[in-house]
């Protein structure tokens, strides 16, 4: 993460995801910076992870969004 334009915490999800799919941001970073929970739905000792294995979860992502609000 790093200098941009506007409150990151109104950033696209989405792109927040892509991020972390290409580790420009850690998911503990973009929870922390952005305040979207990203989530790996495969095993923790798989040697390559998979685009569609990363996740956003909805619930956890707006609670977070609310309660800096």
């Amino acid at each position: 993460g790093g200098g941009g334009y506007g409150d990151p915490f109104s950033r696209d999800p989405e792109r927040v995801r892509q991020d972390v799919i290409e580790e420009y941001v850690s998911p503990e970073a973009a929870a922390r910076e952005y305040g979207v929970v990203v989530r790996f739905t495969g095993k923790d000792d798989e040697m390559v992870r998979l685009p569609e294995q990363w996740v956003i979860d909805k619930a956890a992502t707006a609670a977070l969004r609310q309660a800096r609000r």
